[in-house]
């Protein structure tokens, strides 16, 4: 049986493994899209697709419109913009990456804990424009834009989403001596506690953190969590982080609640609108860090083949008619089967 397998990542120079398709009577097409319709006519006719899922619409009408597809393989830890329901109904399994650059965004989000409570952006912008220091003598200079700045160890991070990349920066704002309590109604207490962080409900996460970051999934239920409600239930001395998906903050609510002072600023990787676009208000607030959704980045993320080749490994699998380990659809597996058996005897 010939396989046709077609990607629809735009990534010039990258090799995503179309070798490990080698003795499997399989061809590797690479065709870039980024709508519904040259997303269609690129996979229309194909056994699996590799995609970007947090990027790419992956829409009921695109997964409609795939005649023979097994797997749409994702690569990348979001698949928010595949619609798992219609990919379920047809029998198409859905993959991710469940484990890529976890250490590179628990980092980035504690990095940004940091520049935001140390005010470190509005300290350098001080002494860049005004040559100034703050050294005793001068502690009038910190008034403007820079107090208040509270001691580490007094302080609570908040988390929602107790995931791998959740986790991960928990054990982290630990190690540098934070309280960590997390909210995910989706992992059980005792787990969240073995790591010494505290479970909480959502509005104790709001009431009672001096830094929340967003590690969570976009789903029906985040879709806009982050909205002028929220922010009311937030200190005001508080920062919000988000280095996950952007659509799980309000934008217009974030800038207003900033600009009342209802919390004290924001560091964002991801926006809803994303990349910012000229005009943005978020562009103007100096209590906001922007880092243009870079927390995925280093030199070690983006260089090794053997991340690039992941999809393309589940897709290997899915052909072979052996269940993917990343399927984030299991309800699907034994309709999956039944139709791969099918077709594998015929």
């Amino acid at each position: 049986m010939s396989f046709k397998v077609v990607n629809t990542i735009q990534l010039p120079g990258v090799d995503f493994g179309g070798e490990l398709l080698q003795g499997m009577d399989a061809v590797f097409v690479e065709k870039p899209g980024r709508t519904e319709d040259e997303i269609i006519a690129a996979a229309f006719d194909a056994d699996a697709v590799i995609c970007s899922g947090p990027v790419q619409p992956w829409t009921s009408r695109v997964i409609a419109n795939l005649n023979q597809c097994r797997i749409i393989a994702s690569l990348g830890v979001g698949y928010d913009r595949i619609d798992l329901f219609k990919a379920t109904e047809k029998g198409i399994v859905v993959t991710n990456i469940p484990d890529y650059c976890i250490d590179e965004v628990s980092t980035q989000t504690i990095a940004l804990v940091l520049a935001l409570g140390r005010r470190l952006f509005t300290v350098d912008g001080r002494v860049r424009e005004q040559h100034v220091n703050f050294v005793p003598p001068n502690r009038k200079a910190l008034a403007s834009g820079i107090r208040p700045v509270f001691r580490l160890n007094q302080q609570t991070l908040g988390v929602l989403g107790f995931g791998k990349i959740g986790t991960a920066t928990a054990l982290k704002a630990r190690g540098l001596g934070l309280r960590v309590m997390a909210c995910d109604p989706y992992v059980y207490a005792p787990v969240i506690q073995s790591h010494g962080v505290t479970a909480v409900d959502f509005n104790t996460l709001l009431e009672a953190s001096d830094y929340i970051c967003i590690n969570a999934a976009l789903t029906p239920e985040t879709m806009g969590l982050f909205n002028t409600a929220a922010f009311e239930m937030m200190k005001p001395t508080a920062f919000i982080i988000n280095t996950a998906r952007g659509e799980i903050v309000n934008d217009p609510d974030l800038v207003a609640a900033l600009k009342a002072g209802k919390i004290a600023g924001a560091g964002l990787d991801v926006t809803a609108n994303d990349p910012v676009p000229e005009g943005d208000p978020l562009l103007d607030l100096p209590n906001v860090i922007l880092t243009g959704h870079s927390a995925w980045y280093s030199e070690t993320a983006d260089s090794e083949n053997h991340f690039w080749h992941r999809a393309m490994d589940q897709v290997v699998k899915a052909l072979k008619g052996v269940w993917p380990e990343y399927a984030v659809n299991p309800e699907v597996s034994s309709t999956w089967m039944e139709q791969w058996n099918g077709l594998n005897r015929a």
